[in-house]
């Protein structure tokens, strides 16, 4: 059967095309649904991690079950209704590769993986919005951070060819399945690498993964993201493949906390954002390709939802103004980044608002560094803060693992399995909320 390709979004030149025309991605990421990100699902630990204290407080099956109802419940034809509605096109989604591999035994997959990938594609399909298949966690971590669901707080991935090839083996495995879907507009490979330090296996990466997938697949896109959290690409090399694009993100306020205050002038905050906006978008000149901004957004607060509005403006209109598709992270969590959010009074936010009286996901980084400089400060000698930079991740690998001890687990124990399988339910549209003020501001990109 041969492919009808107008069906497919392409690269043409530094453009994404469909049926000839020029498409400009506007949409969200669905994180922290196919890997739990502890500070957006309120819960402390890594997904591995918050996973396992189910399974130790309820048994297996028990969370097994849990699972798949908050996979299958989290998002659903009302959400895909409501997207719609107000213009978004794309949806970026995120997934943990455990969910195809087993560890113990890596070249045989897993069914449950599409079942729940194919939930949301298969809505994609109906609502007509693309879908982006984003590998989130791969074996060993890409990163040393929570997100990547490592439990070392290095970036084992980079240093072990035998972790890199699963992962070019899986994308072959998806790129099969997914070969003649149209409303899978793209695989974006590998999300927000960070410390690596060796080009030559940075770059072999991306090319043998590539050549995998084109053994089966020669027309979906394929996104590469650079080093530091997709924030430099000096390591990576032009690829001779005609649909490849690049992805960014774009978090200026890492680097300058201060714009996210109500005191700086707005006019100095653009111009702080210009400057590293620019920066990422310059690598469309280098590559001569199609670039997306993969990932940009705030954690929200209603007393300041007015002026964060703000800052979301300036952000996409240096994606509007210097032609970069976006996506926004994220669309659901509970009521941290998500423009939906569980009510307060559902049992979710009920637990997690508990959970937060002895836990505070902000603190993490802080307390991490701290730890580090008291270690260093006791028993050695101080350390520079390049030194620290990467010891704070290892840090918080030890300090997540004592917070699902001393912060979940208790919390889990004191309800009983019939009131806590009921808690995905709090995800239900009906139960749900959302940031209209965020909802008219996308309005204005989308012009519904």
């Amino acid at each position: 059967m041969t492919t009808n390709l107008n069906n497919f979004v392409q690269v043409r030149g530094e453009d994404f095309v469909v049926n000839g025309e020029k498409i400009f991605f506007r949409g969200f990421g669905l994180g922290s649904w196919m890997n739990l990100e502890h500070f957006m699902i309120g819960l402390p630990g890594t997904d591995t991690m918050i996973k396992k204290a189910f399974a130790d407080v309820y048994g297996e099956e028990r969370a097994d079950k849990f699972f798949d109802r908050f996979l299958l419940e989290f998002v659903d034809e009302k959400d895909f209704e409501f997207l719609k509605r107000i213009g978004v096109n794309h949806l970026r989604i995120p997934f943990n590769y455990k969910y195809f591999i087993d560890d113990q035994n890596p070249g045989e997959y897993k069914k449950e993986g599409f079942v729940y990938l194919d939930h949301i594609v298969n809505l994609c399909e109906k609502y007509e919005i693309y879908g982006i298949l984003d590998l989130h966690s791969v074996p060993g971590g890409q990163n040393p951070d929570w997100h990547c669901d490592t439990n070392s707080g290095l970036p084992l991935f980079w240093e072990y060819s035998a972790l890199r090839d699963t992962v070019i083996k899986l994308w072959g495995h998806i790129a099969r399945y997914y070969k003649d879907q149209p409303w899978v507009a793209a695989y974006d490979i590998v999300n927000e690498p960070s410390q690596v330090t060796n080009a030559k296996v940075f770059n072999e990466f991306y090319e043998k993964v590539i050549a995998e997938i084109r053994q089966y697949d020669e027309h979906h896109i394929i996104f590469i993201e650079g080093n530091k959290f997709t924030t430099d690409f000096t390591m990576i090399d032009p690829i001779d493949d005609p649909q490849v694009a690049y992805e960014f993100h774009f978090y200026p306020f890492v680097d300058e906390p201060a714009v996210l205050t109500p005191e700086m002038d707005r006019a100095r905050r653009k111009e702080i954002f210009a400057e590293a906006f620019g920066k990422l978008v310059s690598i469309r000149e280098k590559y001569k390709r199609p670039v997306w901004c993969g990932e940009l957004g705030l954690v929200f607060e209603r007393e300041q939802i007015d002026f964060q509005m703000t800052i979301i403006e300036d952000m996409l209109d240096l994606c509007e103004e210097h032609d970069v598709s976006w996506a926004l992270w994220t669309y659901k969590d509970a009521a941290t980044m998500g423009i939906v959010y569980p009510k307060a009074d559902t049992p979710w936010r009920q637990l997690t608002d508990e959970i937060k009286q002895v836990w505070n996901q902000h603190k993490e980084q802080e307390k991490g560094e701290a730890l580090v400089d008291y270690m260093a400060a006791t028993y050695f000698k101080p350390i520079s803060a390049e030194e620290r930079y990467p010891l704070q991740f290892r840090m918080r690998t030890i300090m997540q693992a004592i917070c699902v001890e001393q912060m979940l687990k208790p919390y889990l124990e004191k309800r009983p399995w019939e009131e806590m399988y009921q808690l995905p339910a709090s995800f239900h549209w009906e139960n749900c909320e959302h940031w209209s003020e965020l909802a008219t501001l996308i309005g204005k990109y989308t012009k519904v």
